[in-house]
């Protein structure tokens, strides 16, 4: 069996005929996309080229502090083996190339730029590598084992995964 045939259905259904994932995610994702292009153009050529900013320790600090627990709840959410491990790794994995993109792209002066683009390719960018691959796996065990845990009876109730003895131990007096 391929893991297309395991890929769980678009907008796959709860219990109770409620929406994992409503249908019109997608295609509102995709209209914000296609909106964004047009709005990405306009700044390429609207904003300056040097740009003097308020708060900038603030900006850069206050990020650094969020990807710090981003990776300290990741770390957490893995050693827990959280189900919640999938997200914390590509949340980490995300502002880890946006820190080491800024990082560079902010850069003044040769030696301020060579340091930043050596600390993007030897650090952050393979961490980041690594959280996607971790998320990647986790998202891929999941699906692989849905039909498995759906053929031994578990259901998904409230967003959680429930055992089928839990269930009848609910329904009895």
């Amino acid at each position: 069996m391929s893991s297309l045939q395991l890929r769980a259905r678009a907008a796959l259904r709860g219990g109770r005929g409620r929406w994992l994932i409503p249908p019109w995610i997608a295609p509102a994702f995709l209209v914000c996309a296609i909106v964004l292009l047009p709005w990405t153009a306009f700044l390429f050529f609207a904003l300056p080229r040097h740009y003097v900013a308020n708060h900038w320790q603030l900006a850069w600090g206050g990020f650094d502090i969020g990807l710090g627990l981003a990776l300290a709840v990741t770390a957490v959410a893995v050693a827990r083996r959280s189900p919640f491990a999938e997200v914390t790794a590509a949340i980490t994995g995300t502002l880890l190339v946006c820190d080491a993109w800024f990082d560079v792209l902010t850069s003044r002066g040769m030696s301020d730029v060579v340091q930043a683009a050596v600390e993007a390719a030897l650090v952050e960018l393979p961490i980041a590598a690594l959280c996607f691959w971790m998320a990647t796996n986790l998202a891929h065990a999941v699906e692989i084992a849905r039909p498995f845990l759906q053929a031994a009876g578990f259901k998904i109730e409230g967003n959680r995964l429930v055992p089928p003895d839990d269930r009848e131990d609910a329904r009895r007096p």
